[in-house]
C-alpha cells in the first residue's frame, strides 16, 4: 500500500466521523494549550526576573577579584595563595571559553579637575587598556569615537560636560546676587545658570573634538618643613563621549577614561609627594612591597552572550578568582524557574493524559465499526503493517489535530495576558524599573522551541496512543471480520 493510499484512507476514515475527531481533538487541544501556556508563564517570569537583574547592571559584563575563601575546605586562601590581577590573570581569563574581552583598569590615586575653555569640573580618572577595553566600551559611545591610542585622547562619561560649571558666570551671578541682597531687591532666578536641573545647574555642552586641560595637585613638606603645593596641567583632547548609563559598574558620575600610559605617569608624579615626605628610604621600601600590589586595580570581562554567562563564571571560579555581578544569581534563577516549569508543565500534563486515554477509546469504537473494512483489506492483501500503519497515522492525526488547534489557542491565551499586564502597572511582578525606550517586559513568551515541541509532542502522544488499537486490528482473522455484522 503506497504511502499516499495510506493517508486518503485516513483522512477519509477521520472526515466520515467528523464529530467523534472533533470531540477527541479537543481533549489534545486542551491538554496541549495548558502545557504550552504554563511553561510560556514560566519562560515569562524568569525572563522578567533576568530583566530586574539588568537593573543592576549589564549581565555579560563582569568585575574580576581574587577568591578569598576557598568553598572545598570552608577555610580561607592564604594571602601568597591569592590570585594576582596582572597580565598573567589576564591571559588566563581570556582563556576561558565565551569570553569577548578583558578589560584591565587603573585609577588615578588622586582628585583632579578638567578645564574646557570657561567651565571645569572635578571628575574620575580611570586608565584602560585601549585594544581590550574597545571590545566592551566602543558600542556605547554617543558622540565622536572611541580611543585610538593616540596619546592625550580621553572618552568622558555623558555627566562630564553636565557638571562641568562656568567659573567666570559663577563669580558674575554671585557678584550679581550679592549686590542685590546689599540693595534690597530680590535676586534674579531666572538668570544664572538655567541648566536641565534647574537655576543652580551648569548647562550641558557639547565637548567632543575640544582640547581641555587635566589638573593635579599634590603637596609636601621641604626637608626645612615648610609646605609646599604644586600643580600639573596635561593638555588632553576630548574624541569622545558615552551614552547615558543607568548602572555603570566601570565608573559612576563624571568619569574620564585615558590609555593606562597616561594614568601610570600621573600616579608617578602625585608618588612623588610621598617620596619627598616619608625621606629618601621611601624609594627602596616601596621598591620591595612592589611585587606584592597588583598590577592592575582591577578587571573586567565581557561575555559574549547572556547563555554563556554561568560557564564564563564557573570558568573564572576554577582559576582561582570571584566575581562581582548580579550575573551570579542567575544560576539559582535558572533553578528556581527550572523547578516551576516542571511543577506547571506536570499539572498541565495531567489533562493531555485524559486526552490521551479518549484518543485509545476513539481508536478502539473505530475498530469494532470497521471490522468487516479491516478483514476485506486483510483479503486483497493487505499486511499486518499496512493495518497498523493505518490506525497509527490515523491517531496520530488526531493528536496532530489538537496539538495544532492547542498552540493557537494557547498563543492567544499568552497575547491575552500580556495585553492585560501591560495595561496592568501591578503585574510587574519583580519591581525592575523599565529604561526608556525599551519594549515592555512579556508576562508570557512562546518561543519558537516551545510551539514546535508542542506541535510533535501531540502528534508523538496520539502514535502512543493508537498503539494498541493497531495491534488489536492487525491481529483480527480475516474471515472472522468478514463475517461479522
Amino acid at each position: 500500500m503506497k504511502l499516499l493510499d495510506s493517508l486518503g484512507i485516513v483522512w477519509r476514515n477521520l472526515w466520515r466521523m467528523k464529530l467523534r475527531t472533533i470531540l477527541t481533538s479537543i481533549g489534545v487541544m486542551i491538554g496541549t494549550a495548558a502545557i504550552v501556556a504554563m511553561i510560556s508563564l514560566s519562560l515569562g517570569l524568569k525572563e522578567s526576573a533576568v530583566k530586574s537583574l539588568e537593573n543592576f547592571g549589564n549581565l555579560t559584563e563582569m568585575e574580576v577579584a581574587p577568591m578569598y575563601w576557598d568553598e572545598k575546605t570552608q577555610k580561607p586562601i592564604p594571602p601568597d595563595k591569592l590570585k594576582k590581577l596582572n597580565e598573567d590573570a589576564v591571559l588566563e581569563l581570556k582563556q576561558i571559553p565565551g569570553v569577548q574581552a578583558v578589560m584591565p583598569t587603573r585609577q588615578l590615586h588622586s582628585d583632579a579637575k578638567l578645564k574646557i575653555g570657561r567651565r571645569e569640573g572635578h571628575l574620575q580618572i580611570i586608565g584602560v587598556d585601549v585594544k581590550e577595553s574597545s571590545a566592551m566600551k566602543k558600542s556605547t559611545v554617543e558622540k565622536g569615537e572611541y580611543l585610538s591610542g593616540q596619546p592625550n585622547e580621553i572618552v568622558i562619561s555623558y555627566e562630564v560636560p553636565r557638571e562641568m560649571r562656568d567659573v567666570e558666570k559663577d563669580k558674575r551671578e554671585e557678584r550679581k546676587r550679592r549686590a542685590n541682597d546689599r540693595a534690597g531687591r530680590p535676586a534674579d532666578m531666572g538668570g544664572g545658570f538655567g541648566g536641565e536641573g534647574g537655576p543652580d545647574m551648569p548647562t550641558a555642552f557639547n565637548a567632543v573634538g575640544k582640547t581641555g586641560t587635566f589638573v593635579l595637585s599634590r603637596d609636601y613638606e621641604d626637608s626645612n618643613g615648610d609646605r609646599k603645593f604644586e600643580k600639573k596641567e596635561i593638555r588632553v583632547r576630548v574624541v569622545g563621549q558615552f551614552q547615558k548609563e543607568e548602572n555603570n559598574r566601570f565608573g559612576r558620575g563624571p568619569v574620564a577614561y585615558v590609555p593606562l600610559a597616561m594614568v601610570d605617569e600621573m600616579n608617578k608624579w602625585l608618588e612623588q609627594q610621598d617620596q619627598q615626605n616619608n625621606g629618601s628610604d621611601a624609594p627602596r621600601k616601596r621598591s620591595r612591597n612592589d611585587k606584592a600590589k597588583p598590577e592592575f586595580e582591577s578587571i573586567f570581562v565581557k561575555v559574549d552572550s547572556r547563555e554563556n554567562v554561568e560557564k564564563v563564571v564557573e570558568g573564572a571560579q576554577k582559576f582561582g578568582y570571584e566575581i562581582y555581578s548580579p550575573a551570579r544569581e542567575l544560576k539559582e534563577i535558572n533553578k528556581f524557574f527550572f523547578v516551576i516549569q516542571l511543577i506547571l508543565g506536570g499539572i498541565a500534563a495531567i489533562s493531555l493524559l485524559v486526552a490521551t486515554i479518549g484518543i485509545v477509546n476513539t481508536m478502539i469504537m473505530s475498530i469494532l465499526e470497521r471490522t468487516k473494512e479491516i478483514g476485506i483489506m486483510k483479503v486483497i492483501g493487505a499486511t499486518v503493517y499496512n493495518i497498523r500503519w493505518l490506525f497509527l497515522i490515523e491517531s496520530g492525526f488526531i493528536g496532530l489535530i489538537g496539538g495544532i488547534t492547542g498552540l493557537g489557542l494557547a498563543y492567544g491565551a499568552v497575547e491575552i495576558l500580556n495585553y492585560v499586564a501591560a495595561s496592568n502597572p501591578d503585574f510587574n511582578l519583580f519591581g525592575g524599573r523599565m529604561p526608556a525606550g525599551d519594549t515592555p517586559t512579556k508576562l508570557a513568551v512562546v518561543p519558537l522551541w516551545l510551539a514546535m515541541f508542542a506541535i510533535g509532542f501531540s502528534f508523538v502522544i496520539g502514535l502512543l496512543a493508537g498503539i494498541f488499537p493497531a495491534f488489536r486490528a492487525s491481529r483480527l482473522s480475516p474471515l472472522q471480520a468478514i463475517r461479522s455484522e
